[in-house]
């Protein structure tokens, strides 16, 4: 017993230094053989990251573009021009964004923009055009429908995977309405401009104070530098630059300094921006394995990917459906017809070499991840296949969504951009800090009043508990949010009633009359199982939500069952190992006689008189 206490507090104080460790370390960058580096570096108290509701970051909102863009020519003789056109369509209940004469000679020829046109408004428009001024003899349209539900998951599913790498930074991303998509970043503040002017601007320090000083009060502060060439100088700015703000910039500087060139902005919302709006990168590899494969197994590493010219450009279409033969869930795909040459040359160049085992597969990638890699069963010559695995509907669903929308996404248009304050603020995040402080030490001075010696145990073993948690949060690492503060300090509830049903037990042994090591050993054995069936119910509870919260897009529900879970897989380990070893180290310590520190009863020592054996109902002999 002795050795085993010995184990589990160097294991403890081992676990203890480490956390302590990484919340001391303001930035930690430790390069991990096999693992990659480990590199963190947040702002937040302790080096935590802090979400959107708790420190404020960018607001995107995107439309999809929809629209039709009509180009109507009506013969020469005809005498038509733009305001009659307006009238005619205004008789047709349509108003376009913009009407142009394109001022072509053989006749007049307008181009119409406006808003997305159905086949029966088309019609429509051009019977009233027809009626107002005469029968073009050219209308030509160019449509961008609205798009499908299964094309905005798809641009949902690639912008979530290029803000969130790695899963845990905690973006909203989520759609509004039926066109829109709403993408907040947490910290994604601040923006670098670079201005390059001719050579004749007047770039002195006198003028570019003059630009600091006439500058709008909120970016009264930032920092002008003039970075090598002569010509450019560079501003940054701790706040966001909207768009309206970023042109006020360039106008000032264009008149206080001189004809601006160049005029870039970078940055905070900016780069996120880029992320977003990236065209996505689908691609076919064919990937050569270290060993021969069969059709259910995967590709022996090392292996290499050799590009074949096979993109998302060549997929015509990707839908899920059931083989009719099998029954089983797959994805079907077309490609083009030069993607069906592609893919047919490539198909029948690993069936002929290799057949029936080959050491080749398809690897598909989207945006540079992996999605999946089936081996090719057959020459396949008309650029249809279907992709088979282990699939159920809502994954064949989603892969399908994956490679059609990597195909062609839906363009999208940035309607709105802005710099969003935390909801609570500093000064209201430090009042609610301090809250829970307080309350946390009201809480730890009631334990340490009624249990006395074990419940300085208990409050030793939560402050362990709150160490170990919040640097699980650094290092993993975990976004709080509102939600995610939520779990916690639900957990810390938790953790002290694991401590309590402890105490309980044991003050009941030593009742009845054990000494404190037996009492000890009796009570941790018979307060486990409640410990165990109550904590192992929040877990269940806490999968399920996460199971919900992943397939309806509730991130705030995420948070909470996330921390909430970490939290209580550390409880568990502060209740049974860190209270149990250190009670035990309060007996090894000579308070093994002193039960009265360790309950708030009165106990009569077992000397003060000869304990009575109760009698039967009949009375004694």
């Amino acid at each position: 017993m002795r050795l085993r206490t010995i184990f589990l507090t160097v294991f403890i104080v081992v676990v203890l230094g480490v956390a302590a460790a990484a919340l001391a370390l303001p930035e930690i960058h430790i390069g991990i053989p096999g693992l990659g580096r480990l590199d963190r570096a947040e702002t937040g108290p302790l080096g935590l990251k802090l979400g959107l509701d708790l420190q404020g970051g960018a607001h995107l909102v995107y439309q999809a573009e929809t629209g039709t863009t009509l180009n109507v020519e009506f013969a020469e003789e005809v005498a038509a021009d733009a305001d009659r056109v307006r009238e005619a369509l205004d008789d047709a209940n349509y108003a376009p964004d913009d009407i142009a004469d394109t001022g072509i000679n053989e006749g007049p020829t307008f181009a119409i923009t406006g808003a997305y046109l159905s086949p029966e408004r088309r019609g429509e428009v051009l019977t009233a055009l027809t009626e107002a001024i005469g029968e073009p003899t050219s209308f030509v349209n160019n449509d961008t429908p609205p798009p499908t539900i299964e094309q905005m998951d798809g641009v949902l599913s690639i912008i979530s995977r290029r803000v969130n790498l790695y899963g845990t930074e905690e973006p909203i991303v989520q759609r509004f309405g039926d066109d829109r998509i709403i993408v907040q970043l947490p910290g994604a503040g601040g923006s670098v401009i670079t201005a390059q002017f001719a050579n004749d601007a007047d770039i002195s320090a006198e003028t570019l104070q003059t630009v600091t000083a006439t500058a709008s009060p909120r970016y009264a502060g930032f920092d002008i530098t003039r970075p090598g060439d002569g010509s450019t100088i560079r501003i940054t700015t701790d706040e966001t630059l909207d768009i309206g703000e970023r042109r006020a910039l360039e106008t000032m500087l264009n008149d206080e300094i001189g004809a601006v060139q160049s005029f870039q902005s970078t940055g905070g919302i900016e780069d996120a921006k880029r992320l977003i709006g990236e065209t996505a990168q689908l691609e076919f590899l064919r990937r050569q394995c270290g060993a021969p494969v069969q059709t259910a197994g995967g590709c022996i590493p090392p292996y290499n990917d050799q590009r074949i010219g096979l993109t998302g450009d060549d997929l015509e279409n990707a839908y899920h459906g059931t083989d009719p033969t099998t029954g089983e869930w797959v994805v079907n795909i077309q490609f083009n017809d030069r993607g069906a040459e592609i893919f047919g040359n490539m198909t029948g160049d690993i069936n002929i070499r290799t057949n029936p085992q080959t050491d080749e597969v398809i690897a598909v990638f989207l945006d540079g991840e992996e999605l999946i890699s089936p081996v090719a069963q057959a020459h396949i010559r008309d650029g249809r296949s279907q992709i088979s695995g282990s699939f159920n509907r809502d994954s064949a669903r989603t892969l399908a969504v994956q490679l059609k929308s990597g195909q062609l996404p839906v363009p999208l248009e940035l309607i709105q951009e802005s710099e969003v304050d935390s909801l609570l603020g500093a000064a209201s995040l430090e009042r609610s800090l301090m809250a829970g402080l307080v309350g946390l030490g009201l809480v730890l001075i009631f334990v340490i009043a009624y249990y006395r010696a074990a419940g300085l145990v208990a409050a030793v073993a939560l402050l362990c508990y709150a160490v170990v948690t919040l640097a699980i949060f650094k290092l993993v690492p975990i976004t709080l949010t509102l939600p995610h503060i939520g779990g916690f300090i639900l957990s810390i509830g938790l953790a002290v009633d694991a401590n309590i049903l402890i105490f309980e037990r044991i003050k009941e042994e030593i009742r009845l009359g054990r000494s404190l090591g037996s009492a000890m050993e009796v009570g941790f054995n018979r307060a486990w199982p409640a410990i165990r069936d109550g904590n192992v119910s929040t877990l269940i509870t806490c999968a399920v939500l996460l199971w919900f919260g992943n397939r309806l897009g509730g991130g705030l529900v995420n948070g909470f069952a996330l921390t909430l879970m970490v939290g209580v897989l550390v409880s568990m380990f502060t209740a049974v190992m860190v209270s149990r070893n250190l009670l035990q180290a309060l007996h090894a310590l000579g308070l093994g006689r002193a039960a009265v520190l360790f309950t708030p009863e009165k106990i009569r020592p077992r000397a003060a008189g000869p304990r009575t054996r109760p009698q039967s109902a009949g009375g004694g002999r």
